[in-house]
C-alpha cells in the first residue's frame, strides 16, 4: 500500500483549515524555487499578514527541528510574515490515499506545532487537533500588533492635530471630560479614540442587512471635502435604530467639531478604520484597553490598570475548562452568567467570549453558529460594571465589532454612579451591590444602563422583547481586575469634601457588611477598595459552583495586611491555581503598572479540600497563542516545563492565610519562612512587641526642610537617604542635619523624642540593597529608615536586631513583607512591627551582638551576590546559633535568595544555569 505523502496531507490541512472562522488559505506560494507548505492569512484583513506553515511527517525533535529551522528560513526572506512550524504523527503517513480515510484520521490526530521567531530562543511548542492549530493562527501576535499600532497612530496623529488647532475645550466639554489645562490634551485623544472607535463599527455596519440604506463608510469618503458631513448624517441614521453607547459620544464629539476645519482628522480616522476594521474583528482582541488606559486621564485616580490581551486570554482559558458546562450544548452555553464588576474597556468579557466561542465551536465540531452564538453571549451571558463611562462605551463597541446586528437594549454593560450625585449624596460605584440586600437587583438605582433606541431585531431564534435588567440570578464566573489605587490617592478628581463624602458613604457599606457577613467584613480593608471586591464576587456568585477568576497585586496574597481577605477566600472557595509572573522583563498582567500581579483561580469547594497549585513563571507568554499553550498545560494538570516551575501548597496552609509561595520562584524558600514562622512564640517574637517602630519616613519629610537654611532655630541629625553604592557597612551616621519647617516646628520636636541609634530600611532595590539596618553612635531620624527603640532600653538588643536584619534570615523575613512590587520594597510601619525577630526573653542573643560587633565596619555585598559575601556568611553563622538550626540549611537559603529573579533580574533559567 503506498504512503501518503507530505504534500497530501498539507493540500488535507489547508482545506480543513479554509473552514474555520477568521482564516483563509492563500495561494500556493514560492519562495527561491520551493513551494511553502500552507499559506494562510486572515480573513476579512484588507492587508492580510501571510502566515507561512511548514511541516513535516513525524513528531520527533529531528522532526521539530527541521520544520523549525525550515520555518525560520522563510522568515529571514520575508520578515513581514508569521510562520508555524507543525509536525503530523507518523502513522498517518501510512494510511489509505483515500481521500475520506486520509481526512477523518487527520481531523483527529493529535499534531505538534509552535509560532516560529526569525531570531532568539527556540518556539514552544503546543500538541492539539487541527481545531487547536486554527486556534492558534486566529490569535497569531503579529497581526494583532500592526493592527493595533495602526489605529493608535492614527488615533494620536488624529488628536494632536485637534490639539493644535486649539479644539480641546469644546471636545472636553462634549465629551464631559476634565478642563483643567493638565488635562485638555486628553480631551483630544479621547476623542479620536471614540471616533475612532465608532469609525469601526460603521464600517462593519455595512454587514447588517436592515442597513443597507444608510451611507456605508467608503461612500461617506468618495468625495473628501463633504466627508465630515456624510459620516455625521450617516452616524445620525445608525442612532436612530440603535448603537447609542458607541455613537452618541462620537455625534457629540463631531458635533463639536462642526463649525471647525477638522475635516482632515476626521477623514484620517475613517479612512484607517474602512482598512483595520474587518481583521480587527477576525482578530478577536481588546485594541482599546491598552490604548485608553494611555490615554485617560482619571488612571491614575480610579484605578483603571486594564488588563492587556494575552492575560485576559490566560485568565479566561484557566476559568473556563473543559468540564465548566457541557459546551457541545448550545442552550446550556448560552444560559452561562459571566460579569466583570470592574470591566473598563471589557478586555476580560473579551477574553471570556472568545473562550467560550472556541470551547462551543471545538465540542460542537462547528462554527455554524457562531453568529448566533455571539449574540447569545454578548446580551445574555456577558454582564459588565465599571464607573468609567467612555470606559464601558469603548466595551460595547469592542464586543459588537464580532457581530453589529447586537440588540444594545439587551447588552448588559452598566456605569455605575460613583462620587457626588444630583441628589447630594455620593455613590460607591460597584461597591453599591454590597449594599442592596440579599436580592441583588437594585442596580437600575445604582447604575446607568447603555442608552438605546428601538433596537435592532436581529436574526435569533426567539427574538422577544429586551429584558428588565436586574442581577438577581447568580453568576457562574466572577472574572475581575479590581482597581488598587490607595484611599489617599484615589479619587483626587474629586474636591475634599466630595473625597471625604464618597470615602464615608464606603464606611456605611462597610458597616452594612458588618451587619449581614461578618466573615465578608473582615476581609475589608477600607484603605484599599480592591478589598471590597473580594465579598463582592461572593455575593455575586452561585452558591455550589461559581468560579472566580481575579487579577491580585502578589503582595495582597503574602503581605499582613492581606490576611484577612485571604483567610475569606479560603473559606469560601477552594483555591485552586494561582499564577505568578517571575519574569524580569514582563511581570504584571495588566497595563503600565509596576505592581507585581497573580492570577488567582478559585472556585465553589466540593466535599473535600486540595491543595493550591503555585505556578512560578520563569516567562510571560509572549501571546496568545503562548497563552493558549499555557493554559491547556495547566489545566490538564500537565507539567508546565520551561515556562518555569510549580509548587503545592496544603490546604492548612491555605486556610490559615499562608500564600507565602506566590512571590517567590523557589518555593524551597516558602518552606524557609514557614519553618521560621514556626519559630513564634519560642525563639522569635514580632518586632512589635519588642520595639517601638516610628516614625514613617514621609512624616520625617512633612516636618523638616533636607538641608537646614543659614538662619534655621536648631537642627537635627537625619539619615535620610539609602545610597546603596554608598551605604555598605552597618555603621550609621547622619547624612544630612534638617531644620523644621516654620508650620511643622511643634511637631519636629514630638518627632525628634523618637530619634534612635538602631533604624531599619523603609523600602529598598532588592537588586542592589546591601544593608538593610544600620546602627550610629547618636539617635537619628530617617526618612528612607525608620527608628527602632526597644521596649526595654538594651544596647545589646539593639546590636543584636541590626545583625538579624542583615543576616539571610532577616533579610527572608523582609523580603516576606514586600508590598507593591517584589523588587522595589516598600514597608509600612506595620509590616515592620510584624517582622520576626530573636527574642531575647527565649533565646541567647549573644552571638548576634558579637557578630554585629566583628562586622560592623566590614562591606555587604549586594543581595544578588549575597552567597558569595564573607561578611553575610558571618552574620548567618551568628543567626544559625540563636536559631539552633544547622549552619548549611542558612547558607543554602542565601544562594536561593542570590538567584531570585526579582533579586538578580535575571531570568530564572540563566540564573540557575549560571
Amino acid at each position: 500500500m503506498a504512503n501518503l505523502r507530505e504534500e497530501t496531507l498539507n493540500s488535507f490541512l489547508a482545506l480543513r483549515l479554509d473552514q474555520y472562522d477568521g482564516i483563509h488559505v492563500a495561494p500556493e506560494r514560492r519562495d527561491a524555487g520551493a513551494a511553502v507548505d500552507i499559506t494562510v492569512v486572515h480573513a476579512g484583513a484588507a492587508d492580510p499578514v501571510p502566515i507561512l506553515i511548514e511541516a513535516k511527517i513525524g513528531d520527533t525533535p529531528a522532526k521539530r527541528l527541521e520544520a523549525a529551522k525550515q520555518a525560520r528560513r522563510r522568515l529571514l526572506s520575508e520578515p513581514r510574515a508569521l510562520a508555524f512550524a507543525l509536525c503530523y504523527p507518523s502513522h498517518l503517513r501510512k494510511l489509505s490515499l483515500s481521500a475520506r480515510t486520509a481526512q477523518d484520521a487527520l481531523e483527529h490526530a493529535v499534531l505538534s506545532f509552535a509560532s516560529v521567531q526569525p531570531l532568539g530562543r527556540d518556539p514552544s511548542w503546543r500538541e492539539g487537533t487541527v481545531e487547536d492549530l486554527a486556534d492558534s493562527i486566529r490569535n497569531a501576535d503579529l497581526s494583532r500588533q500592526r493592527v493595533g499600532f495602526a489605529i493608535e497612530h492614527c488615533v494620536r496623529e488624529a488628536a494632536d492635530e485637534l490639539y493644535q488647532a486649539g479644539y480641546a475645550p469644546q471636545l472636553a466639554t462634549a465629551l464631559a471630560l476634565p478642563k483643567t489645562n493638565k488635562d485638555l490634551r486628553a480631551s483630544t485623544l479621547v476623542a479620536a479614540l471614540i471616533l475612532s472607535n465608532a469609525a469601526l463599527l460603521h464600517h462593519r455596519l455595512r454587514l447588517v442587512p436592515s442597513l443597507s440604506d444608510i451611507t456605508t463608510l467608503e461612500s461617506a469618503l468618495q468625495e473628501p471635502s463633504s466627508a465630515p458631513d456624510a459620516i455625521r448624517d450617516a452616524w445620525k441614521a445608525i442612532l436612530a435604530v440603535d448603537y447609542h453607547p458607541v455613537f452618541a459620544p462620537a455625534l457629540a464629539a463631531l458635533e463639536a467639531l462642526s463649525n471647525c476645519k477638522a475635516h482632515e482628522p476626521i477623514r484620517q480616522i475613517a479612512t484607517n478604520a474602512v482598512a483595520m476594521a474587518d481583521e480587527l474583528a477576525s482578530l478577536r482582541f481588546d485594541h482599546a484597553g491598552s490604548l485608553y488606559h494611555r490615554l485617560l486621564a482619571s488612571a491614575r485616580f480610579d484605578g483603571s490598570f486594564y488588563t492587556n490581551n494575552v492575560s485576559a486570554v490566560l485568565l479566561a482559558r484557566l476559568a473556563l475548562t473543559d468540564e465548566f458546562v457541557d459546551w457541545a450544548n448550545a442552550d446550556a452555553v448560552a444560559k452561562l452568567k459571566v460579569i466583570d464588576p470592574a470591566c473598563g474597556t471589557g478586555t476580560l468579557l473579551m477574553g471570556a467570549m472568545h473562550a467560550i466561542r472556541d470551547r462551543h465551536e471545538r465540542t460542537s465540531g462547528s462554527s455554524a453558529d457562531s453568529d448566533l452564538l455571539h449574540l447569545a453571549l454578548v446580551e445574555d451571558v456577558l454582564y459588565g460594571l465599571d464607573i468609567n463611562r467612555h470606559g464601558v462605551q469603548l466595551a460595547a463597541c469592542n464586543l459588537t465589532l464580532g457581530n453589529p446586528r447586537v440588540d444594545y437594549r439587551r447588552m448588559n454593560l452598566f456605569t455605575m454612579r460613583h462620587g457626588p450625585q444630583p441628589s447630594g449624596d455620593s455613590k460607591a460605584g460597584s461597591l453599591e451591590l454590597l449594599a442592596t440586600a440579599e436580592s441583588l437587583n437594585d442596580i437600575a438605582s445604582l447604575a446607568v444602563p447603555l442608552p438605546s433606541a428601538s433596537g435592532l431585531q436581529a436574526e435569533r431564534a426567539e427574538p422577544g422583547e429586551a429584558p428588565e435588567e436586574s442581577l438577581t440570578a447568580k453568576f457562574d464566573l466572577v472574572i475581575m481586575n479590581p482597581p488598587f489605587t490607595r484611599n489617599d490617592v484615589r479619587n483626587r478628581q474629586y474636591d475634599r469634601s466630595n473625597r471625604r463624602s464618597l470615602q464615608e458613604r464606603e464606611i456605611e457599606i462597610g458597616r452594612f457588611i458588618a451587619d449581614r457577613d461578618p466573615e465578608a467584613f473582615r476581609a475589608i480593608d477600607q484603605t484599599s477598595v480592591a478589598t471590597f471586591f473580594i465579598p463582592l464576587a461572593d455575593a455575586l456568585l452561585k452558591k455550589p459552583s461559581g468560579t472566580l477568576a481575579s487579577v491580585l497585586p502578589t503582595t495582597a496574597l503574602t503581605g499582613a495586611s492581606g490576611s484577612g481577605q485571604r483567610r475569606f477566600l479560603a473559606e469560601r472557595f477552594q483555591i485552586e491555581t494561582i499564577v505568578t509572573s517571575h519574569d524580569p522583563q514582563r511581570r504584571n498582567f495588566s497595563e503600565n503598572t509596576a505592581i507585581h500581579e497573580s492570577l488567582v483561580l478559585a472556585r465553589r469547594p466540593g466535599p473535600e479540600r486540595q491543595p493550591t497549585r503555585f505556578l512560578s513563571l520563569a516567562r510571560m507568554p509572549r501571546d496568545a497563542h503562548e497563552a493558549i499553550l499555557l493554559a491547556d498545560l495547566i489545566n490538564q494538570s500537565l507539567p508546565i516545563k520551561d515556562w518555569g516551575a510549580e509548587h503545592s501548597w496544603p490546604w492548612p496552609r491555605i486556610r490559615a492565610g499562608d500564600w507565602t509561595v506566590a512571590q517567590f520562584y523557589d518555593g524551597r524558600l516558602a518552606e524557609a519562612l514557614h519553618d521560621l514562622a514556626a519559630l513564634a512564640g519560642t525563639t522569635l517574637a514580632p518586632a512589635g512587641e519588642l520595639c517601638h517602630i516610628e516614625p514613617e519616613g514621609r512624616r520625617v519629610r512633612d516636618a523638616f526642610f533636607r538641608n537646614a537654611p543659614d538662619d534655621a532655630p536648631w537642627t537635627t541629625p537625619v539619615l535620610w537617604d539609602h545610597a546603596t553604592d554608598k551605604q555598605t557597612t552597618m555603621n550609621a551616621r547622619e547624612d544630612v542635619l534638617a531644620s523644621p519647617k516654620p508650620e511643622s516646628e511643634k511637631y519636629a520636636r514630638y518627632l525628634t523624642k523618637k530619634a534612635s541609634r538602631l533604624l531599619i530600611v523603609n523600602r529598598l532595590r532588592t537588586d542592589t540593597v546591601r544593608v538593610t539596618a544600620r546602627r550610629a553612635e547618636q539617635p537619628l531620624l530617617g526618612s528612607a529608615w525608620v527608628p527602632v527603640r526597644p521596649i526595654e532600653p538594651d544596647a545589646g538588643f539593639e546590636r543584636a536586631l541590626c545583625a538579624w536584619w542583615n543576616s539571610t534570615p532577616g533579610i527572608l523575613t523582609l523580603l516576606h513583607s514586600r508590598s507593591k512590587a517584589l523588587d522595589y520594597a516598600r514597608y509600612s510601619l506595620d509590616a515592620l512591627r510584624a517582622l520576626l525577630v530573636p527574642d531575647p526573653k527565649r533565646t541567647a542573643i549573644e552571638p548576634l551582638t558579637e557578630a554585629f560587633d566583628s562586622c560592623r565596619s566590614k562591606s555587604l555585598l549586594p543581595w544578588p551576590r549575597m552567597h558569595e559575601c564573607p561578611t553575610r556568611a558571618m552574620l548567618d553563622q551568628a543567626a544559625a546559633k540563636v536559631l539552633r538550626i544547622d549552619g548549611r540549611t542558612i547558607a543554602d537559603w542565601r544562594q536561593r535568595i542570590a538567584r531570585e529573579p526579582t533579586v538578580s533580574k535575571k531570568p530564572a533559567h540563566a540564573v540557575e544555569t549560571n
